[in-house]
């Protein structure tokens, strides 16, 4: 895509439901996976109508959205690039002008942006922050990952990310919220309330809480050893890092870096945890290098049309 579009998407993505978008994604992914056999175009009619209606289907879906967007935005002020891959819009909208900072992909991580009240927030890759440009409360909306330094102030800073909350007056924390993965909040310093749903804690500094989506919601909070490795993609050698992490997670993480999908053996699904740190500098297959050795007794870690694929090998049964 050029710079123009992508910034598009960036923005259709900070509006609407993640899960829905990432959802419909990955169903067409699902399906668009059985061999694909070339014939004339004379005995491909059928498929060419069906092309042609799953077309019309998504440029009808693709108008409901826009008329559905445009109920509650005027129109563009302004979208611009500000560094590689990272957009910044101004809409028009009924609350005033909405302001949008995004990071597309994996460029120039970390991305810092300052807010109109002086607090800082750095975006990882995927990430985008929207707020009204006014800031007269001091409210943000995530998608992706950030560290926020909230700046003090009387009023209360509210981040929202998908249906949960936080809720601070001046603080450090980290928010990871991506599609498919586990909520993280870690708290660095100060205090934060955090909402979702029933669910309701006050966070002390170096408390971490995970909250997995599902019916119900699963959520918990735990005491972290080394609360500063949640911030260490924000370091001048970004990564990430996993400590005793349940394989099928660092591969999910891995691929949803590197915009690639995954398929891991249902075995090695549960039970298989592993020390790993993800270098964002690194390209996937020096990533993938290390997981390699350490399964090399009883998997094999292959990268097959867009998808990291992770099999048992014959004759192996072990999980851990």
């Amino acid at each position: 895509m050029t710079a123009a579009e992508q910034a598009i998407l960036d923005a259709e993505l900070a509006h609407l439901p993640a899960d829905k978008v990432w959802g419909r994604v990955l169903a067409h992914i699902e399906t668009s996976r059985e061999v694909r056999v070339i014939r004339p175009w004379y005995i491909r009619w059928p498929a060419i109508t069906a092309g042609a209606a799953a077309l019309v289907i998504l440029v009808a879906g693709g108008l409901y959205r826009y008329q559905e967007h445009a109920k509650n935005t005027v129109g563009t002020l302004a979208m611009r690039t500000v560094a590689p891959g990272h957009y910044y819009q101004e809409l028009q909208g009924p609350d005033g002008i909405e302001v949008i900072d995004s990071a597309a992909g994996r460029q120039s991580v970390p991305y810092p942006v300052t807010l109109p009240d002086g607090s800082k927030v750095t975006l990882s890759y995927g990430s985008s922050v929207r707020y009204i440009k006014a800031f007269k409360q001091r409210k943000v909306m995530l998608a992706g990952q950030a560290h926020f330094d909230v700046a003090k102030s009387s009023h209360p800073f509210i981040v929202e990310s998908g249906k949960t909350t936080v809720q601070v007056l001046g603080t450090q924390f980290n928010w990871m919220h991506y599609p498919g993965v586990p909520n993280e909040i870690t708290l660095l310093s100060g205090k934060i309330r955090l909402s979702r749903g029933n669910f309701q804690r006050v966070l002390a500094p170096a408390e971490r809480a995970v909250i997995i989506e599902g019916n119900p919601v699963r959520a918990s909070v735990q005491k972290m050893a080394r609360p500063e490795e949640a911030v260490a993609w924000m370091s001048t050698r970004p990564t990430i890092k996993f400590d005793s992490t349940d394989l099928y997670i660092v591969i999910e993480r891995m691929a949803q870096y590197y915009q690639v999908g995954y398929d891991v053996d249902a075995r090695l699904q549960n039970g298989r945890q592993v020390n790993y740190i993800l270098d964002l500098r690194r390209s996937m297959d020096e990533n993938l290098a290390p997981i390699r050795e350490m399964l090399r007794a009883d998997a094999k870690v292959e990268v097959r049309n867009g998808m990291i694929e992770v099999r048992l090998k014959e004759g192996t049964n072990r999980t851990t």
